[in-house]
């Protein structure tokens, strides 16, 4: 149409104004329905977009009885809160996510995505609508575990009621584990209960029961001061709780063995407040269905030497380790109080390539936690792992303890400070193991002699410090200045009878025995319960040929240590010396048993407790607490001799072995050289039990020479010459009854 509006007759004027006016109608309706279906897919409702949000990153904390102050469950209680939500979710302070570094690393993040944060912000502002009940995500586990009902819960039996106060409390907890039968276990849950003063929780494992008689000699639930040195964490694991930590869930070859009788240990960190409050925190264990197939190890990064001056902002920490082997490193847990401020974790390679391994710029002492790889980190042989803490002491740090601030050192109260880096790695092989935790023993001995010998600048009367770092240095082979140290914490508090105890050791150490019995006698003297002190001092007795008083100490030793296995174990050898031929051996066989029992990884213990099985008339059980101390220690030469002795002469048929019986005897020839008597005898016998005469008797003529011309041995040449005479004849030696 190319005529101009104005020159149209009047009725197609209007007629165009009308479908203008209706265009314009309609043109205004689509924008209207646009916007309507914009606003409805941009439309956010809390069961239908921020519960999902919620549930795989808030409510582990924000759930009934959980350690949020309200739940995430609860549409209501979310609804009151969504602004205070939605501002906590922009600044990143909820949900808790401390590493900033190496990103996407860890497994379980709980980093809201920018979509994750722009969604909440819109329900937010939309006023917090719900949606369609139905939409719902289903509820977690109602009785509050993580990785839902575990397969056994142990329990406090009564709570402890934390007093009103403001000093910190740390207190541990006997728990025993009621199993009668090795388990393997694949995680640990700990459930601090409603409303609890529990600021952070570990676990350690006692199979000795001296942790159950520390708490009996309280009349309190648990026990106060140090941790009883047998109860020790799972090897390679640390088993703990945090304010949202996330439960760590092992594949089962990563598993670790709970023995039966076990008690947990749980040293409890409490805040006390302006009333008391009761603690009854629960344990949860998941049981893995077969054992493991990989041990872990641990590595610590630590400083004992910590010192911040009042003010000082940016005081740092530093802490680094060579690795002597290749491994994989599988998970990182940083440890520090309410100073720290950054946490930096570095790997430089043996190129020269260094490798974030964690970063944390804004430490926070509430929200700890333990970060597991996506993928094992692999780091070659010649690594250099190192820490690099940073601390505030000043006033400008709103979570320093201390108003005005103070100076502050290496200590276990959250008021002090620590530095800790726990790397739980795998080592290639059993070898590599063995290197690594050798090296890794000499660094733990190195820092906590520079430990002990800060903590001797700032105080050098403490009498106390002085006897660690004694005993410190006598494991690193330091036997003059363990000594020293000794001698003068002695002159500052003459009735220390661990000073006494450890001066024994060293005096015995250097072949000083008679002044050795005197500081052990010493010791006794001031606690005649002191059970170690009894066992070193029967061991000693006996070496003078005191053999009478030697017993009696070892009696002693077991009747105040009865939960010490060397005890038992001394008393059985001293037991089995003295006994005459033909003389039961009935006490000696209960303490070997008494020993294992107390600790099953015993391998010594199991070893003697098959010769006195053997003298008692059961080579059967004997063969299998052989077995059992070779599989615990495959380079006791000790257990290998007897155990191929005895698969190869049994007088029973069905208990000999000879194909094994030759494998541990020549293994046992390759630990012990190849010119030792009694191995070349027991080499002898197993060759001949299978038929290789002419090597059994070259290996018994040899046996023979070595016997008569080595001291101690001199007696056994008449009986190695009489199994000759067997060999000669092609007989293979059977033992008698």
């Amino acid at each position: 149409m190319d005529r101009r509006l104005d020159e149209l007759p009047g009725n197609m004027m209007a007629r165009l104004i009308r479908g203008a006016r209706f265009a314009a109608l309609a043109w205004g309706l689509a924008r209207l329905a646009a916007a309507d279906a914009a606003y409805a897919q941009d439309a956010v409702t809390f069961t239908e977009d921020v519960a999902p949000i919620f549930a795989a990153n808030c409510v582990a904390c924000h759930r009934p009885d959980g350690i949020g102050p309200f739940s995430l469950l609860d549409y209501d209680a979310a609804r009151r809160r969504a602004a205070q939500i939605a501002e906590a979710t922009a600044d990143r302070v909820m949900p808790p996510w401390k590493p900033v570094a190496p990103p996407g690393a860890f497994e379980g993040e709980r980093r809201l995505s920018d979509s994750d944060i722009a969604a909440i912000g819109r329900w937010a502002a939309a006023g917090a609508p719900e949606g369609p009940p139905g939409a719902l995500p289903a509820p977690p586990d109602a009785a509050g575990w993580q990785l839902g009902a575990p397969d056994l819960v142990v329990s406090m039996p009564e709570p402890y009621v934390l007093p009103a106060g403001e000093s910190d409390v740390y207190r541990k907890f006997v728990l025993p584990v009621p199993t009668e039968e090795e388990r393997w276990v694949r995680a640990v849950e700990i459930r601090p209960g409603p409303a609890s003063p529990i600021h952070h929780a570990t676990i350690r494992i006692d199979t000795t029961g001296r942790a159950r008689d520390r708490d009996a000699e309280d009349p309190l639930p648990g026990y106060s001061g140090f941790m009883v040195e047998t109860a020790r964490f799972p090897p390679g694991h640390v088993l703990g709780w945090a304010p949202g930590r996330t439960v760590t869930e092992q594949s089962e070859e990563l598993s670790w063995a709970l023995a039966p009788g076990s008690d947990f240990v749980l040293q409890l960190h409490m805040l006390p407040g302006a009333a008391p409050v009761p603690a009854q925190p629960e344990v949860g264990l998941y049981f893995a269905a077969a054992p493991a197939t990989v041990e872990p190890v641990s590595v610590i990064l630590q400083s004992m030497t910590i010192d911040i001056p009042a003010g000082e902002s940016a005081h740092a920490v530093r802490d680094a380790f060579r690795l002597p082997v290749a491994l994989d490193l599988l998970a990182i847990y940083p440890h520090a109080h309410y100073l720290g401020r950054e946490v930096r974790a570095t790997a430089t390679l043996p190129d020269g390539t260094e490798r974030m391994l964690l970063r944390i710029d804004d430490w926070d002492f509430n929200w700890q936690d333990e970060y597991r790889y996506r993928t094992p980190v692999h780091l070659p042989a010649g690594t250099r792992v190192e820490m690099h803490y940073v601390y505030d002491n000043s006033a400008a740090n709103p979570r320093n303890p201390h108003d005005p601030p103070r100076r502050v050192v290496f200590g276990p109260q959250s008021s002090d400070e620590m530095a800790q880096l726990l790397l739980q790695v795998v080592p290639a092989g059993t070898e590599d193991r063995e290197a690594l935790t050798n090296a890794l023993r000499v660094k733990s001995a190195r820092d906590e002699i520079l430990g002990y010998q800060a903590r001797l600048r700032r105080d050098p009367e403490d009498h106390e410090s002085r006897t660690g770092l004694a005993v410190r240095y006598m494991e690193v082979g330091q036997v003059a200045l363990a000594e020293q140290e000794l001698r003068e914490a002695l002159r500052l508090a003459p009735d220390f009878p661990d000073a006494h105890y450890n001066l024994g050791s060293v005096l015995q150490a250097q072949g000083s025995v008679r002044q050795a019995i005197g500081s052990y006698r010493r010791a006794i003297a001031i606690d005649p319960t002191y059970s170690e002190a009894h066992n070193n001092l029967g061991a000693l007795l006996d070496t003078t040929g005191d053999r009478a008083n030697a017993l009696a100490h070892y009696r002693l030793a077991v009747e105040f240590g009865p939960r010490e296995a060397a005890a038992h174990y001394n008393l059985g050898l001293a037991l089995m010396a003295r006994r005459r031929a033909d003389e039961p051996v009935t006490e000696a066989v209960e303490a070997f048993r008494q020993a294992v029992a107390l600790d099953p990884g015993y391998a010594d213990a199991r070893a003697s407790l098959g010769a006195a099985l053997l003298v008692e008339g059961d080579p059967e059980a004997a063969i299998a607490q052989y077995e059992q101390a070779v599989a615990l220690d495959p380079a006791a030469p000790r257990a290998l001799v007897e155990l191929a002795w005895l698969l190869a002469t049994a007088p029973e048929g069905a208990l000999r072995d000879v194909g094994r019986a030759i494998a541990l005897a020549e293994r046992a020839r390759s630990l012990y050289g190849s010119t030792h008597p009694v191995v070349l005898d027991t080499l002898a016998a197993a060759y001949a039990g299978d038929g290789r005469f002419e090597e059994a008797i070259a290996l018994a003529r040899e046996a023979a020479a070595r016997s008569s011309e080595t001291a101690g041995f001199e007696s056994r040449t008449a009986a190695i010459n009489e199994r000759l005479g067997y060999y000669l004849a092609h007989r293979p030696y059977r033992m008698t009854r």
